[in-house]
């Protein structure tokens, strides 16, 4: 798990407005924000050293591009092979998020695929690794709610819930 950065309130607010549209330019986001174009630069510079901002991707519709599928995919994996056979995975494109978890299975890794034929092609490519020992495939149905973005609040300097 990552720590917590300690950031103000200028700061949340400048991180609310990019979340909203990173397009969205400084001098906009110091004008609504009532602060100097220069301030708002400052403050997306150090945030991006930081490592809080780590950087802007357009949020593509992945079903108009002509990935009509997605799958959760539970892993288990041989005893000490973890992380190898992660990074294995984590290179093909249509693994878009790679999970260590607990429970039945090592990892979790969610997928879009072209169709039924590609997510076959992809499980059973994979079970070809002798470092993975079974898979559990879950086809998404319906997705009720996906969004990256990270909730921007005073919580983010609270250690506790």
């Amino acid at each position: 798990m990552g720590q917590s950065s300690t950031i103000d309130e200028l700061d949340q607010a400048i991180l609310q407005e990019v979340n909203i549209d990173a397009r969205r330019s400084h001098r906009d986001i110091a004008r609504r924000l009532r602060v100097s174009p220069t301030t708002v630069s400052h403050r997306v510079e150090e945030m991006e050293r930081g490592g809080i901002i780590h950087g802007y991707i357009p949020v593509l519709d992945d079903e108009a591009l002509g990935w009509d599928l997605h799958a959760i995919i539970g892993i288990r994996i041989s005893k000490g092979r973890l992380r190898e056979v992660e990074e294995h995975l984590a290179r093909d494109p249509r693994a878009y998020a790679i999970y260590d978890v607990t429970g039945d299975y090592d990892a979790l890794l969610i997928g879009r695929f072209r169709d039924r034929r590609d997510l076959d092609r992809f499980v059973k490519r994979a079970l070809q690794d002798p470092n993975i020992e079974r898979t559990n495939t879950q086809v998404i149905l319906n997705r009720v709610k996906e969004d990256r973005r990270v909730p921007v609040s005073s919580r983010t300097n609270r250690s506790s819930p």
